[in-house]
């Protein structure tokens, strides 16, 4: 298993969410790590990017069939314009 934790994104940027995780992560002899707040920006850009490269490569989903689920793993999301 994993030791470490990396904060990232909008909520990087939360004292609050990195002071939580530091004493969750040590009770369990890990570690955090948070980035620089200039990195620590809204996902809203990189999901738009993956949006336009899906549709360049053809893919498109109608408004009808679209839905938003928080529960998927980034590492184990079927990318279209990219091998496996």
């Amino acid at each position: 298993g994993q030791n470490s934790v990396l904060i990232v994104g909008g909520v990087g940027c939360n004292r609050r969410l990195q002071e939580m995780m530091e004493v969750m992560v040590a009770d369990r002899g890990g570690s955090v790590c948070a980035m620089d707040h200039r990195y620590c920006i809204d996902n809203g850009a990189m999901i738009a990017q993956a949006g336009v490269m899906a549709y360049q490569q053809g893919y498109e989903t109608p408004m009808v069939d679209t839905t938003v689920t928080q529960r998927f793993r980034t590492d184990q999301t079927e990318v279209k314009w990219r091998e496996p």
